[in-house]
């Protein structure tokens, strides 16, 4: 039987990020670290336009929110699988994960995951996003089934999921 636990800030979910700039970047903007180029009040990834920017003089450069992430390790997603179950299908798990992470990425090129660790039998995997995490665990879920639960922050843009399965 499978069971699902919310625990939803006030009910509203939080739309604050601290690593994306209110007034917005400079237009256009190129991150030095992935290529990303802030292009009509987003981030997207275009090569060939990221390339074309480049050469440009004058160009401005700054580490997008995904990469200012991860250089300060501050993840907004937290997933935690546990049980026997994981463990004795790691590879398609860890499949699963990184087809959720592409899946994200290409919606929002700002979602990806920082770190996935092996860790006193579970694994831990940090996401830059909220958004991603929440995909990641009803992936999990759906093709796994299991007990997955949601903890969202009061404080902070942060949810914590568990998934398990023995």
């Amino acid at each position: 039987m499978r069971k699902r636990e919310h625990a939803m800030r006030g009910g509203q979910p939080h739309r604050d990020d601290p690593f994306v700039l209110i007034k917005g970047y400079k237009e256009p903007t190129v991150c030095p670290k992935c290529g990303l180029v802030f292009h009509e009040k987003k981030w997207i990834r275009d090569q060939e336009l990221s390339n074309k920017l480049k050469k440009e003089k004058g160009i401005h450069y700054e580490l997008c929110p995904a990469c200012k992430k991860f250089k300060q390790h501050y993840p907004m997603g937290i997933v935690r699988l546990k049980g026997n179950f994981w463990m004795t299908h790691k590879e398609g798990i860890k499949n699963l994960i990184h087809n959720e992470e592409r899946r994200g990425m290409g919606k929002n090129p700002l979602e990806r995951i920082i770190s996935m660790k092996e860790k006193a039998g579970e694994l831990i995997i940090e996401t830059t996003r909220e958004s991603l995490a929440t995909r990641i665990g009803k992936a999990l879920e759906g093709a796994y089934k299991g007990n997955l639960k949601y903890e969202f922050s009061k404080g902070e843009k942060l949810v914590r999921i568990e998934w398990l399965r023995d």
